[in-house]
């Protein structure tokens, strides 16, 4: 179970998180739905430890992951809104490197490598990419692995659209069979077709819940 308790971030004394908390057990998927600039990205980076909360903690089974590396790396998956991937690498190199990040080895997993059809990109070098093939690439990085947890940032802006229907089918599976996932987006009909339950916010405050 993935907790979150009394998160919250300011930037130079402008808060753009309040004081946020909520609970998401295995098997479920948290939406988190709201303008640009609501406070959406800004949460998932600080449960990612992509950025520093000014305050709270998020614990998984009870237990606080903050300065956990090993746990963020293995067991918890990010997808940011835009590609964040190393220009001067070759798919397969940014691939490698992160997998061994991960404390893993041994070949890439041919399902991820499948389902967002990275076979015949794995000798291109990223800068030659389009941004969707960044994108699938940038999920795949999220999906390789094997997370508990995915946190998924507007995962599917920019990505081909001829993957999406598979990508949110597989993340079905993964939440049906007993992952968690907080998926951010501004499509009604993704958020619709994946989550229990939805955050709104606004200003960086929960208004819906």
């Amino acid at each position: 179970m993935l907790e979150v308790r009394q998160l919250h971030k300011s930037y130079q004394g402008r808060q753009v998180l309040a004081p946020l908390s909520f609970v998401l057990p295995p098997g479920q998927c948290l939406g988190l739905a709201g303008s640009n600039g609501s406070g959406k990205s800004t949460l998932l980076r600080l449960i990612a430890q992509i950025e520093r909360a000014d305050g709270g903690d998020v614990l998984y089974q009870g237990r606080s992951i903050l300065g956990d590396r090993l746990f963020l790396r293995s067991a918890l998956g990010y997808v940011p809104q835009s590609a964040e991937l190393a220009r001067e690498l070759t798919v397969r190199q940014q691939l490698v490197l992160w997998q061994a990040a991960c404390g893993l080895s041994g070949p890439l997993p041919a399902g991820i490598m499948e389902l967002m059809g990275l076979e015949p990109l794995l000798n291109q070098p990223i800068r030659a990419l389009s941004g969707g093939m960044a994108q699938r690439v940038s999920i795949a990085l999220g999906l390789l692995a094997q997370p508990r947890v995915l946190l998924m940032d507007e995962a599917t802006s920019g990505l081909d659209q001829g993957y999406v229907p598979q990508l949110l089918d597989w993340l079905g599976g993964f939440v049906s069979g007993g992952g968690s996932l907080v998926w951010c987006s501004h499509h009604q009909s993704e958020l619709d077709r994946l989550c229990g339950a939805v955050l709104r916010l606004e200003e960086g405050r929960c208004v819906h819940q």
